[in-house]
């Protein structure tokens, strides 16, 4: 940081304009990496409904075999 001390106003705007530059490349950069992230779950998003559905009829088949077990049981 000493080093800043020894710059011209101008060599500091200068620094600044261009870190500012840099800032906005970056986000800008960001913005679009997370664009592309959301993109990609919008997309798997049919896979995870068909898992969603495959386990929610799983489950109530389950539910289905508990229940007839134990209307079975009860009938014995």
């Amino acid at each position: 940081m000493n080093e800043l001390k020894t710059l011209t106003n101008e060599n500091l705007r200068i620094l600044v304009g261009q870190t500012e530059k840099t800032l906005t490349e970056l986000r800008a950069e960001l913005e679009k990496r997370d664009a592309m992230a959301q993109e990609r779950e919008i997309l798997n998003l049919d896979q995870h409904m068909k898992d969603a559905e495959l386990n929610l009829r799983s489950i109530q088949d389950f539910l289905r075999y508990l229940i007839d077990e134990a209307q079975s049981s009860r009938s014995k």
